[in-house]
């Protein structure tokens, strides 16, 4: 079961969607036409919460397992009257396989996925070569996948599998949305534990 929040309505805060096997209707979830940006592990917004801040003309949702984090992303956005959010509690990979329509994203956010560190469980993680294959069926083309992480392994392993993506290129980030930080990144950084990013455009 998945649960989405509706940000700035006065509908309640947390609905259950009564079918987890059709595709989303994003103009139908917003009640517009926009760009779409995904974020997949939303964790308790921070990054989320800015960006839709900053982009009103655009629509956003955070995918979050936690029920608890997916609650202080609504609270936190119907206190900034973000109505360009949404949030929806689901695992990730389920979520871009199954629930994203094909070339309906403009972005999609992967920040700090956890890096099952040990070499048997690299099989778990969630960015690979068919997280590749996904990406490239979920956005349009010039949509970019945005990744951030602060293991460096992992880094060199989505480095490798996006690279090796015959649709997609890696492009500069903007300073501006490198300073909207995830609350694992503000932690990390704080400790002295460096932030590895990249991003790759869809041909």
């Amino acid at each position: 079961m998945d649960t989405a929040s509706t940000a700035a309505t006065q509908e309640p805060t947390l609905r259950v969607r009564a079918d987890i096997l059709r595709r989303l209707d994003f103009p139908a979830l917003f009640g517009r036409r926009a760009p779409v940006e995904l974020e997949l592990g939303a964790g308790d917004g921070s990054f989320l919460l800015a960006h839709a801040a900053a982009h009103p003309e655009r629509d956003f949702m955070g995918v979050e397992r936690l029920l608890g984090r997916l609650r202080k992303i609504d609270r936190k956005g119907r206190r900034r009257g973000l109505a360009n959010l949404r949030a929806l509690r689901l695992e990730a990979g389920y979520v871009l396989e199954w629930m994203i329509r094909p070339g309906s994203l403009d972005a999609l956010h992967v920040y700090f996925p956890d890096p099952w560190p040990k070499r048997r469980h690299w099989k778990r993680r969630l960015v690979n070569p068919r997280f590749v294959e996904l990406a490239s069926l979920a956005l349009a083309p010039g949509g970019v996948a945005y990744l951030r992480t602060d293991d460096e392994p992992y880094f060199a392993q989505m480095t490798v599998v996006f690279d090796g993506g015959a649709d997609f290129e890696r492009i500069a980030e903007t300073a501006g949305l490198l300073d909207r930080r995830t609350d694992f990144e503000t932690d990390f950084n704080s400790r002295g534990i460096p932030t590895r990013h990249g991003a790759w455009r869809r041909r």
